[in-house]
């Protein structure tokens, strides 16, 4: 492969999205938090407002969605 030659195509696909869990904080209102990821970030998480809602409790460790372009905020899933 000489230095001028393009790059192979990619085999795989790049993620958008990435789960984890946090650690709520600080519930805010019925669906929005303060909570902490694993590596001591705070961010905002919250309930999609077209999902059931369920409790969110101080303390709880919970999955979350986050977008790879924004790890400020973070979405609930169940």
């Amino acid at each position: 492969m000489s230095l001028h030659s393009p790059l192979p195509p990619l085999t795989f696909d790049i993620p958008n999205k990435v789960e984890t869990q946090v650690t709520i904080q600080h519930v805010l209102c019925d669906r929005t938090c303060h909570a902490t990821l694993p590596n001591g970030k705070v961010v905002i998480a919250f309930i999609d407002a077209h999902k059931p809602r369920f409790p969110l409790v101080e303390g709880a460790v919970m999955p979350v969605r986050m977008d790879v372009a924004d790890f400020s905020r973070a979405e609930f899933i169940q």
